[in-house]
């Protein structure tokens, strides 16, 4: 997945571009064999300075941005949650026409320049481009404002990895996700801000068989009932099928996490019904506790009874998605 943090560089603003450019111009100098000619090749080059100045940069903040073709991925997913997909395109799209009417503009007051006969109408011409090249870009300063809002709020959009195959985990609250998560990481799991969360959700890497698994617990999200959600958390969910490639759901038959069972299963329907098309795996936690002595898998992440079986058991879920050869 496109790192948009680091992709996307600082928005500046519609003053700053123009300050910018125009600052640029001041430096150029240039000879001629007479004034008005020494004033038409400066005021050329001044209106070329200013036009590349602008226009480069309206079109690296277009670039920056990734595009966005298809709403049904999870990049696109967080882009409408976060930001709009249909705004974020029109601001793009009005950056991409602001750069475009520059280079109009700087074709149109060129010629301009160089039919002038005089000191005046060159100066008058270059000071015309000047005052419509501004124009534009105010024009856009509103675009350019929105811009800097979603790179922003792109910073909450964590860096999944793309290349692993990917576990979410489901569950009420203290049912032992967290916990589960570190006992099979290879290394302590990062923690990573996600839209509309209050506690950022966890990345892991398991590995085993020369393969690496990307693990997702997200609190805040998979551990609540539907009907607890407006529509946006809603959004924010369902991007999440995006990246599932399989999901673990853990359940406290003890229910020392403070949910009854009746309330766990119902969750568990409600996730069921969120992500019809993901292989999911119920599993009992806290056996150490309590042994419902149903037919499902158990374990106990506190000591690390059967977690070993059930890393295996998700692993063989996704088997047919591996790649032949191992990644390392």
């Amino acid at each position: 997945m496109q790192n948009l943090r680091k992709r996307v560089p600082t928005i500046l603003t519609a003053d700053e571009i123009l300050d910018k450019a125009f600052r640029k111009v001041n430096k150029i100098d240039k000879q001629g064999p007479d004034k008005v000619e020494l004033v038409k090749r400066k005021s050329m080059a001044r209106i070329a300075s200013a036009t590349d100045v602008i226009s480069s940069t309206l079109q690296k903040y277009v670039k920056a941005f990734p595009s966005i073709n298809d709403r049904g991925d999870f990049l696109a997913e967080m882009i409408e949650v976060t930001v709009g997909v249909d705004r974020l395109k029109k601001a793009l799209g009005n950056l991409d026409w602001a750069s475009s009417k520059i280079k109009e503009l700087q074709k149109q007051y060129t010629s301009k320049v160089m039919t002038s006969s005089s000191v005046f109408a060159a100066d008058n011409a270059r000071k015309a481009f000047y005052g419509r090249a501004s124009s534009v870009v105010n024009k856009v300063g509103p675009d350019l404002d929105f811009l800097t809002y979603a790179r922003n709020e792109f910073r909450k959009v964590p860096d999944f990895n793309d290349d692993m195959l990917t576990f979410v985990i489901a569950g009420f609250p203290n049912v032992g996700k967290s916990q589960f998560l570190r006992t099979i990481s290879a290394a302590e799991p990062e923690v990573a801000a996600y839209p509309f969360t209050t506690k950022g959700i966890e990345v892991g890497i398991h590995e085993a068989n020369h393969r690496r698994y990307q693990v997702i617990d997200t609190p805040g999200l998979l551990d609540r009932e539907l009907g607890d959600r407006n529509r946006i958390e809603m959004q924010a969910v369902t991007a999440l099928k995006h990246l599932a490639n399989s999901i673990l759901f853990i359940l406290d038959p003890s229910e020392t996490c403070g949910y009854r069972m009746d309330g766990q299963m119902r969750l568990l329907e409600s996730v069921r019904g969120l992500f019809p098309d993901v292989p999911m795996l119920v599993v009992e936690n806290k056996v150490d506790i309590l042994d419902s002595g149903s037919d499902r898998l158990k374990m106990s992440a506190a000591n690390g009874l059967g977690v070993q079986e059930v890393m295996s058991a998700l692993r063989d879920s996704v088997k047919h998605l591996e790649a032949a050869e191992p990644l390392f």
